[in-house]
């Protein structure tokens, strides 16, 4: 039943409204009158940089250089946009400035003036949108369209058309799988500072650049033509009157300086490698779970000095595919060594893809060969010989069977990990052989200021990069450093090529790259390259089995490889494998017992003592007891976001979405998330 609203009389036939046709009027009209106050703005915009960074060249030549402060640092991201947007709150700035065809018509004077008039021409209609729900609409909209219809249609168009993460997500769903070429940019490293337009294009990004170069080799694969040239690099416009926190917000949390404050600290315990054996290592730092920067304990390992060379690397890894992810980014894509270096080299997105690979000791057995070796004699409490260290337990289940336990670490600078603790209650030790790591580090138990984790542990909300991290809960960390109980204060560290770094279990961090100081190879191009193994030891055994049969849901590593033991059976397989015993798949469907020749019994009683331990309670304070299915708890965490999506949650969703379109393995459609995409 509708009721009717009677217009005003006049010469013509009155309209009837319904109810809902005028509701949808008011709402047209309160949108409208919203725009000038919301439209551009947006509450998760991190506060915006207020010093400069003199030492950050990286920075300071992104906005073009120059000897002003306002050039600098910080404040140079302000007014670095490669497309001009501002922070909303500049509207409130801005001057009158006529189009070319208001000063044509002699009328600019007669015609009101709206500071955000660029947007409502722009968009007409649309423009009772927000930037948010905009780029929404754009995401589904085809390359071509979007390249070249919708750009070129309006100026506040051409700026929302042309957003990294658009021609990103364009890409990863068209060639994600099958990889793609990443062309040179080149010769943009020796350009000169006061050359604007061209450090305007080498920090544009390079999504679109990437779509339109595969696009045209498709093309000419499709025709089999080989006379068409590629597509020319894009180079941005600057447009005036742009006023977006939306534009504006990932530029910021990709451009920022680092801050001289958030690297000086040093917390971390720190020894010397040929000051500490296996039982000061296990005794002080292991069994009691206390991070350990130990210097110099890769500086003699071949990969140290041979992946300097870039050639070399490009050598050893030629023909092989790598693994890059990115919570913020709808699929995983797949990149040669050689691409990968590329994409870094201009890449300006919030969340970069993170090369994190777990399958490089078997593409590239040279890899392995460069440090394995090396670890063992460096650090022989890792090594899986030493029964005084009963170290990396999960090798029981073999190579094969076992959860995915190390990686290939590539990043540009300002990449890294948000918060997050490592899976399956594992150690791990991290080595940086080209650049510089930063590490912020938070005790079991005690959650880091941004980041509000579920009871349970299965869903955690934070901020979506680590820029916005950095930028928005940076003077809340700095409080947390004076915490009057000491046990509850983070610690940090920078680790350098030739350290390596343990990570005991069950610890938040957080990990920046940093680049380095040396100007040679992947160095001078700000590129990360780090190795990660995540490992079972006795200090640690007890919460290993708790978690694995109380936490079924979050054992990551094994869901997407047929071979892996399933996260069901990890418990009995891993507890069988200690007791020198392993289940294999006979001809005819049944499972039969088989002795492992080389472990009977070896770690029966230390499994034993665990099984008591693990029956008692966690070890480690990172994880607690909850009532099963508590929703109401899990509700309030969710609540509490202080800003951006949980970045553990979309990342659970499109690995598990990959992996079910990449594998036929009913486990891969099973709940839960693999770390890898960290």
């Amino acid at each position: 039943q509708t009721t009717s609203v009677t217009m005003k009389p006049s010469k013509k036939r009155s309209r009837t409204l319904t109810s809902k046709q005028q509701r949808i009027r008011e709402l047209s009209q309160t949108a409208a009158r919203r725009c000038y106050n919301g439209n551009g703005m947006n509450d998760s915009l991190p506060p915006l940089p207020v010093t400069a960074d003199d030492d950050d060249d990286d920075v300071r030549n992104s906005v073009g250089g120059g000897d002003g402060e306002e050039e600098r640092g910080g404040l140079g991201t302000l007014f670095g946009h490669p497309y001009g947007a501002l922070p909303y709150g500049n509207i409130h700035l801005a001057t009158p400035q006529p189009s070319i065809n208001d000063i044509n018509d002699g009328t600019s004077n007669n015609k009101p003036w709206h500071p955000d008039q660029t947007r409502h021409r722009g968009l007409g209609a649309l423009s009772i949108l927000n930037d948010e729900q905009l780029l929404s609409i754009l995401s589904y909209i085809d390359g071509s369209t979007l390249g070249n219809g919708l750009v070129v249609s309006s100026r506040f168009l051409y700026v929302a058309g042309h957003h990294e993460e658009l021609w990103r997500d364009l890409v990863l769903r068209r060639w994600g799988d099958s990889g793609f070429d990443v062309r040179v940019r080149r010769g943009e490293r020796n350009v000169e500072k006061t050359d604007e337009n061209a450090n305007r294009q080498r920090n544009s990004g390079c999504w679109k650049d990437i779509y339109a170069y595969n696009h045209h080799l498709w093309s000419m694969k499709q025709s089999q033509s080989k006379s068409a040239q590629p597509p020319m690099l894009h180079t941005p416009i600057s447009i005036s009157g742009i006023y977006s926190d939306t534009f504006f917000r990932s530029w910021l949390c990709r451009s920022f300086a680092l801050q001289p404050s958030w690297l000086s600290t040093h917390t971390v315990a720190t020894v010397s490698h040929s000051d500490l054996t296996t039982p000061k290592f296990i005794k002080e730092y292991e069994e009691t779970n206390t991070p350990l920067l130990i210097k110099g304990a890769s500086s003699n390992w071949p990969a140290l000095q041979k992946w300097k060379d870039t050639n070399y690397l490009l050598k050893v890894t030629d023909g092989k595919s790598f693994r890059a992810t990115s919570g913020a980014a709808p699929l995983p894509a797949q990149f040669t060594l050689s691409n990968y270096i590329n994409y870094c080299d201009s890449s300006t997105e919030e969340a970069p893809l993170y090369l994190f690979d777990r399958t490089f000791c078997t593409k590239c057995p040279q890899l392995l060969e460069d440090f394995d070796e090396g670890m063992k004699e460096s650090c022989p409490f890792w090594s899986r010989g030493n029964e005084e260290a009963g170290h990396d337990l999960f090798s029981v289940l073999g190579e094969e069977r076992r959860p995915d336990y190390q990686w290939l670490i590539v990043g540009p600078k300002r990449s890294g990990s948000s918060f997050h603790i490592d899976p399956n209650c594992t150690h791990a030790w991290n080595a940086p052989i080209i650049g510089r790591k930063r590490w912020i580090f938070y005790p079991p138990g005690v959650t880091p200021p941004g980041v509000y984790p579920s009871p349970n542990g299965d869903d955690v909300c934070m901020p979506i990069s680590l820029g916005e991290w950095f930028l928005t809960f940076w003077d809340q960390h700095a409080e947390r450093r004076k915490d009057p109980d000491v046990s509850k204060r983070p610690l940090e560290c920078t680790a350098y090529p030739g350290d390596v770094l343990f990570v005991p279990h069950g610890w938040w961090h957080l990990v920046l790259n940093i680049g380095d100081d040396d100007d040679s190879g992947l160095n001078d191009r700000g590129i990360s390259v780090a190795l990660t193994r995540n490992y079972v030891s006795a200090s640690n055994l007890s919460d290993v089995l708790r978690f694995v049969d109380t936490r079924v849901q979050q054992i990551s590593g094994c869901r997407d490889r047929g071979e892996a033991v399933q996260p069901e059976e990890l418990g009995r397989e891993f507890r069988n494998g200690l007791l020198g015993v392993r289940s294999d798949n006979t001809t005819d469907g049944s499972e039969e017992k088989k002795d492992c020749e080389n472990c009977r019994g070896k770690w029966a009683e230390l499994l034993e003592r665990s099984e008591v331990r693990a029956k008692e309670g966690w070890g480690c304070a990172a994880w607690v007891d909850v009532v099963p299915n508590d929703a109401s708890c899990s509700r309030q965490s969710k609540e509490k976001k202080g800003s951006g999506t949980s970045i553990l949650s979309r990342a659970k969703t499109s690995t598990e979405q990959a992996n079910s379109k990449t594998s036929g393995d009913k486990a891969a459609t099973s709940p839960g998330f693999s770390f890898s995409f960290l």
